[in-house]
């Protein structure tokens, strides 16, 4: 399965690889894991794009910041998403878990100092035949692996396999799409490169 799946998309744009997983491949079988970065926030304007009914589960260590919560109430009102999940906890029984169902979280909470979170997510995505794994909580979205990979019958797919931090960043700008409240980099002037602005896609 996986391999014909690579065959079919190989060299799609992360559009229509998103269109190919969401309409044709795996109707109504999607889930998707998020963070409140940027990278994220890219993933989820292309879905919403598709299909804004694909359930999103933003995956947050504790406690969530206020900002956070305001932000997150703005992008999906923003891309008229309809199924959104918060996960903040491991799955019951985390231990007995596989690790390759999971999410790697930087808990940056005053009191503790940062620490790295493990969230199990066996159990919350056991439904679903496709995962489209976007919560990138590391510093760059820049790939160890593949784009897309399967376990235990379930096809993951990283849709920014490859693509750097300039251009997420240039999505963000071409489409005005707002940053967190603490990212200080959208102070930064962006220069996008030449082609119409609104059509910039990846």
């Amino acid at each position: 399965m996986l391999q014909e799946i690579r065959d079919k998309t190989d060299g799609l744009s992360t559009a229509h690889l998103l269109h190919y997983l969401l309409e044709e491949r795996f109707p109504g079988e999607v889930a998707v894991t998020a963070s409140l970065k940027s990278s994220s926030i890219v993933v989820l304007k292309l879905i919403s794009d598709i299909a804004p009914s694909t359930p999103v589960f933003f995956c947050l260590p504790q406690p969530t910041f206020p900002e956070s919560d305001a932000y997150r109430a703005e992008i999906t009102s923003l891309f008229g998403l309809t199924d959104i999940r918060t996960v903040t906890h491991s799955d019951p029984l985390a231990k007995t878990r596989s690790f390759e169902r999971c999410e790697w979280l930087w808990n940056e909470a005053a009191a503790r100092g940062k620490t790295r979170e493990v969230l199990h997510l066996h159990h919350t995505l056991s439904p679903y035949k496709c995962w489209i794994k976007a919560a990138y909580h590391e510093r760059t979205v820049e790939p160890k692996g593949h784009r897309l990979d399967v376990y235990a019958g379930m096809v993951i797919v990283n849709v920014l396999h490859g693509r750097t931090t300039e251009t997420i960043d240039r999505f963000m700008h071409a489409h005005k799409l707002p940053y967190h409240p603490k990212v200080t980099r959208i102070k930064k002037q962006i220069t996008v490169s030449e082609g119409p602005v609104i059509g910039y896609y990846f």
